[in-house]
């Protein structure tokens, strides 16, 4: 049986091949990130695993954003190309069934579908957005502890946070806040941010935006503690956006209090938005 692959445009593609696309949820704790690694345990080597598992053939997916190692998502989506004639088409109902037991308790395949050829995981995507938690109580439940950063009291100051977020909220040069990588763009557009209490010691910040660059949003939560606990006003954080330094932002937040809580994407031919489940 011939491979699946997640590569070139549509007109590069052989007309036998048809696009695929699967939503998922993760735990991200067991992995070492979303993007397969040599030798290391990842959401995208189960994933792909499961599918040659499950079709006999090797096979390439696409994601809408590659999440570092112990973030976690509510929702993902990526995209495969299929031969027309494999097992997995046959019945996607079943498909889904089958990929969300082979992936183990840390992966819910959520939905698998036909989409148009045109359809690009990540190209596509026209929104993302993101979610982390805060505890504040000195002490915290239990099974927050996968998905919650317990920070601790007192009580952090969410009006100051969420006005130091502002500053942030347009398109901006990001350097301070983001881990360089080798010849990286570094502007990035966050169009919502907003940090609010939900509950007693819960302080949740969502951010909105097209795409986010390593670390980002991790390092805006850390500039942000530094202005709820005190430590600095709320017009520090534009001070750190403008120097452009990475030293500049101080604490990077770890990983597992971080989600991807939703891709966006435009409307598909038929009207219907190609928004995954939450």
């Amino acid at each position: 049986m011939t491979g699946f692959s997640a590569g070139g445009s549509a007109a590069d593609r052989p007309a036998a091949l048809v696009r695929v696309r699967i939503d998922l949820a993760y735990d991200g704790a067991p992995f070492r990130g979303f993007a397969r690694q040599a030798g290391q345990h990842t959401v995208q080597g189960v994933l792909e695993d499961a599918l040659e598992r499950l079709t006999g053939a090797g096979t390439r997916t696409v994601c809408a954003g590659r999440t570092d190692a112990g973030v976690h998502a509510t929702m993902q989506t990526v995209h495969l190309d299929a031969p027309a004639g494999c097992r997995l088409l046959v019945d996607l109902d079943r498909a889904r069934a089958a990929l969300d037991a082979m992936c183990g308790p840390a992966v819910t395949v959520w939905r698998v579908r036909r989409v148009p050829s045109s359809f690009d995981a990540r190209f596509s995507a026209t929104l993302r957005r993101y979610r982390y938690r805060l505890c504040d109580h000195d002490a915290m439940a239990p099974l927050w502890r996968h998905d919650t950063w317990h920070v601790g009291g007192p009580a952090l100051d969410v009006a100051a946070m969420h006005a130091g977020g502002q500053p942030l909220v347009g398109e901006h040069d990001f350097s301070s806040f983001c881990r360089r990588r080798d010849g990286q763009h570094l502007i990035r557009r966050i169009d919502t941010l907003a940090v609010r209490r939900r509950r007693a010691g819960l302080v949740v910040l969502d951010i909105a935006g097209p795409a986010f660059c390593h670390q980002m949003v991790r390092s805006v939560t850390g500039c942000l503690l530094a202005v709820g606990r005190g430590r600095r006003p709320a017009a520090w954080t534009a001070d750190v956006l403008a120097a452009r330094d990475r030293q500049a932002v101080g604490q990077v937040a770890p990983p597992h209090g971080l989600t991807l809580v939703g891709v966006s994407y435009a409307p598909t031919r038929s009207g219907e938005h190609t928004r995954a489940p939450r």
